[in-house]
C-alpha cells in the first residue's frame, strides 16, 4: 500500500523529526512523485523566507508586559 505524504510530513521531514525508516521511504517516494517535490520545494522556499525576518515585538506590546509584570508583583508583594 503507498503512502500518502502531507506537509505536515514535509516538515517533520525537513526539521529531522522522522525515524531514519519513515525519512527513507518519503525519498523513495520524492525520487517519482512530481507533486510532492513540487511541495517540498515550496516549503524549503517559505522557511528560507522566514529564516531571513526579522521580528521584534512592538513597542506597545513590551510596554504592556511591563505594565503587567510591576502589577504582578506589586501585588506578590501585598500578600
Amino acid at each position: 500500500m503507498a503512502n500518502t505524504y502531507t506537509e505536515n510530513d514535509l516538515l517533520l521531514y525537513l526539521y529531522n523529526e522522522m525515524s531514519p525508516e519513515e525519512a527513507k521511504s518519503l525519498e523513495l517516494e520524492l525520487t517519482s512523485n512530481t507533486n510532492l517535490q513540487a511541495s517540498l520545494k515550496n516549503l524549503k522556499a517559505g522557511m528560507a523566507v522566514m529564516d531571513k525576518l526579522e521580528a521584534e515585538p512592538s513597542p506597545t506590546s513590551i510596554e504592556l508586559i511591563l505594565e503587567y509584570s510591576q502589577k504582578s508583583a506589586e501585588k506578590l508583594e501585598e500578600a
